[in-house]
């Protein structure tokens, strides 16, 4: 009796480890491909920037990730005016891969910046000396909360 009972409990062991062979062979031990965290920005190559559309007195974020040594340029903020150019950020792959900056478009007397009619409307942003294509957003004439009216008032 004695025998039947270790050649009963050795086919039990047996048929268990073939169903978990079966079950574990079956599942798939993978990560998950992780989130693009820029998925849903405004985007050219590795340059980002946070949003599509902005109130006045937002932040406007930009993020550069993965910029390969040969990319070396500048990326050129242009007004809706379609000529004048608001701001200007220099790159070099070679010495720096990624980065982030961030601007608050605003009025400026010396910059010839004088209502919120050369600010509000559809900007360029150029990537000058690179392939990547141009990109655009809007700031249109609304104001946060926090932001008061007065701080857009006419400068010249």
């Amino acid at each position: 009796m004695s025998s039947k009972l270790i050649a009963s409990v050795i086919s039990c062991i047996v048929i268990a480890i073939i169903i978990g062979a079966i079950i574990f062979t079956s599942i798939k031990l993978e990560k998950p491909e992780p989130k693009d965290p820029f998925e849903n920005w405004n985007r050219s190559g590795p340059f980002a920037i946070n949003k599509f559309q902005y109130k006045l007195g937002e932040n406007i974020f930009i993020s550069v990730n993965g910029l390969s040594s040969n990319d070396v340029g500048k990326i050129i903020f242009g007004l809706p005016n379609g000529t004048t150019i608001y701001s200007t950020v220099p790159f070099d792959g070679a010495m720096k891969s990624e980065f982030n900056t961030y601007f608050i478009p605003s009025l400026s007397k010396a910059g010839k910046i004088c209502s919120v009619n050369d600010i509000v409307g559809k900007w360029f942003v150029v990537f000058r000396d690179t392939k990547y294509k141009p990109i655009t957003f809007e700031i249109i004439n609304e104001t946060l909360g926090h932001t008061g009216k007065d701080r857009y008032e006419k400068v010249c």
